[in-house]
């Protein structure tokens, strides 16, 4: 890359490492070029930035010793807040192993779910935290290691659950699809800040509070704001996002107590599950077993000859 002595430059890239010493602060990223380009930091910018993230940077050039040339950054804002969704969706491709299918069709999908809840209660309280994750969401992975713990993670699994919703109404009518859409779009989202990113590490209010309970605060807030407080629709909102792990021992504060709770359970379970043991198959040969699968039981499952 050729500089320019006081020329501003912007760049987007994936930070690939961070280095400090005594006297010194910097960062090697990647750029959407494949160069690798090196920025100077300041101490007081290293709690802006992490490793694995993709940032769009900007950089002054100014001379160091012997008449070289050097980047020190300026600026940084993550790639998701500079990006409509079509060129961040190409982006992350090109950096990440990213979700199986892409980005924009997951996108299209969950605001398909979002867009067919009637109940205004639900709707104006899904929408109104889904529009403020909105950008981030497609870019988290669901877990730390055992499903979806990959870029766009978090949001596959939410569409794929939603997929899973239409059939049990189909058969059990009694389902209210409205309550189903929203906790489903809405049960995970808290991971946003619970799970730091692309690096996997749980934050301290993840560790202290977990997401099942910082979500049903999140809503518990919005319902407040949108004078929605005291309506039923909450409470049987907030309920599914407390239970929605099913059991006590697997970190819900509720059991399911209602055919919505219980049948979120099954599907987050049966996604959870069911993804993990697709891929681990994947890399099976016809005619033997997996290696132990974590999130079943560390069982082996067998793949059968075709």
């Amino acid at each position: 890359m050729q500089l320019l002595e006081n020329e501003l430059y912007k760049m987007i890239g994936k930070v690939e490492s961070i280095n400090t010493g005594a006297h010194f602060a910097n960062t090697t990223i990647l750029t959407e070029e494949n160069e690798h380009i090196n920025i100077k930091l300041d101490f007081e910018q290293l709690g802006d930035i992490k490793s694995g993230k993709i940032y769009e940077f900007t950089a002054l050039a100014v001379v160091k010793l012997e008449d070289e040339l050097i980047l020190k950054l300026k600026s940084l804002k993550p790639v998701e807040e500079v990006l409509e969704a079509k060129e961040l969706s190409k982006l992350l491709n090109h950096f990440y192993t990213y979700a199986p299918i892409p980005m924009l069709e997951i996108k299209e999908g969950i605001e398909s779910y979002l867009d067919q809840i009637s109940n205004q209660v639900l709707l104006d309280i899904t929408k109104t935290i889904y529009k403020k994750y909105e950008r981030i969401f497609y870019m988290h992975p669901a877990a730390t290691k055992f499903h979806h713990a990959y870029v766009g993670g978090l949001s596959y699994h939410t569409f794929t659950m939603l997929k899973l919703i239409d059939p049990f109404i189909t058969v059990y009518p009694y389902l209210d699809k409205d309550l189903l859409y929203a906790a489903t779009i809405l049960h995970d989202m808290s991971k946003i800040t619970e799970i730091s990113g692309v690096d996997g590490e749980y934050t301290k209010e993840g560790l202290l509070i977990g997401h099942l309970v910082m979500q049903t605060l999140d809503i518990d807030e919005v319902a407040k704001k949108l004078g929605y407080k005291d309506k039923e629709e909450v409470l049987l909102l907030k309920h599914m996002i407390l239970s929605h792990h099913g059991q006590l021992h697997f970190g819900s504060p509720k059991k399911p107590q209602t055919g919505e709770a219980l049948l979120l359970w099954f599907i987050d379970t049966i996604d959870s599950k069911f993804t993990v043991l697709g891929e681990v198959l994947e890399d099976t040969a016809e005619g033997q077993f997996t290696q132990m699968v974590s999130v079943l039981d560390k069982m082996r499952f067998y793949k059968p000859k075709k």
